[in-house]
């Protein structure tokens, strides 16, 4: 990531926190769109345990590229010339085929984005066409660097030699391209990997990767509230006293401590104190689902699909105004189904924190 990039990233974050201001303490409503998701299929070539998304017998409706094109287009129009980001996810979105043609339209657009992936699709090839695309940042699952725990995790035997292989390449490629993104480590934190998430830290600086970012197991499908929920809550809490400590000493987590520290009573299933309140996600969140529909929350409706209305027709629509008021004061917020999920937003000084660290990683990195 180029210090340019974060710097008008910052930008754009301190005029949205402007905006959500204006819209909690007086009631005006200037807020854009900041978080944008781009979910591209639930297909998935991967059968994680914790996941339901391959054990549904039917899948959404997915857009067409040109569709996804289009809904990018709307979008910039709305939000304006400046690049804004969005983040492509799945089920795993490389299986989608057009998917790489739809990263290079970002890229001659003059649109940010990033994409998280199982890791399955970094072969060579694909890594030299998603390089060229100038990505924000690639996140690539990986739930522990012992092949046998992240193999079973995942469902896929010989899935982490591979993926190790991946992004060692991924890396090369990068340095060869003289590119600065991110290559970001994405666990989920479980029974099974608990004991050696400190391991993984320190793989993730061996195998080149510029940081890793924890999120524990949500209770979605019966085996992640059964066997892969944490119960022992005693070592879960020295496995966390280490990884703050390794924070500490300059390991490239960028999980916040207050983040780390809310592991216990998620697994305690106690409701947490989140660090930014009220919730937020009404006022910024962008979700295309595959099939268009757009959400700014799971728990509510959808507000539109990008086939039927532009964005600006969405954001502005009486279902989304409804909701930006239902989710600020929404009773679920800290609860263990949203308070460490993605729509868990980050305070601004852990967004500087965190953008200075992930700057001197990458620097690193180069001169290395």
């Amino acid at each position: 990531m180029k210090i340019e990039q974060l710097a008008r990233h910052a930008s754009q974050r301190a005029l949205q926190e402007v905006r959500e201001f204006a819209y909690i303490n007086a009631g005006v409503d200037l807020t854009r769109p900041q978080y944008i998701r781009g979910m591209v299929n639930e297909r998935c070539n991967y059968k994680c345990r914790y996941c339901g998304f391959w054990q549904q017998k039917d899948y959404l409706e997915e857009l067409s590229i040109d569709e996804w094109k289009q809904a990018l287009r709307s979008l910039k129009d709305f939000i304006g010339p400046a690049p804004f980001a969005i983040q492509f996810s799945g089920g795993e979105p490389f299986v989608k085929k057009g998917f790489i043609d739809l990263l290079h339209f970002c890229h001659d657009n003059r649109i940010d984005w990033g994409v998280i992936t199982n890791g399955s699709a970094l072969t060579p090839r694909t890594i030299e066409r998603t390089v060229a695309a100038a990505p924000l940042n690639i996140d690539i699952s990986v739930d522990s660097n012992d092949a046998e725990i992240h193999d079973h995790s995942r469902g896929i035997p010989g899935s982490f030699a591979r993926i190790e292989g991946g992004i060692r390449t991924l890396r090369d490629a990068r340095a060869a391209a003289h590119k600065h993104f991110l290559i970001r480590i994405k666990p989920t934190v479980h029974a099974n990997n608990l004991a050696s998430l400190p391991d993984l830290v320190r793989w993730t600086q061996d195998v080149g990767a510029t940081s890793i970012d924890f999120a524990p197991v949500r209770p979605w499908v019966p085996e992640a509230s059964g066997k892969l929920w944490i119960k022992n809550l005693p070592l879960l809490d020295r496995i966390i006293d280490e990884l703050i400590e390794m924070k500490h000493s300059g390991a490239p987590i960028e999980n916040t401590e207050t983040q780390l520290r809310s592991y216990r009573p998620h697994f305690a299933n106690e409701m947490i104190t989140p660090a930014v309140t009220p919730c937020r996600v009404g006022l910024r969140d962008f979700h295309i689902m595959p099939n268009g529909n757009v959400r700014t929350c799971w728990f509510y409706p959808v507000v539109g699909n990008v086939k039927d209305a532009t964005a600006e027709e969405i954001w502005r629509s009486d279902t989304a105004r409804l909701q930006r008021q239902q989710t600020t004061t929404c009773d679920k917020m800290g609860s263990v189904d949203c308070a460490n999920s993605c729509l868990s937003h980050r305070t601004v000084s852990h967004d500087a924190r965190r953008s200075v660290m992930l700057l001197k990683r990458s620097k690193a990195l180069l001169a290395t």
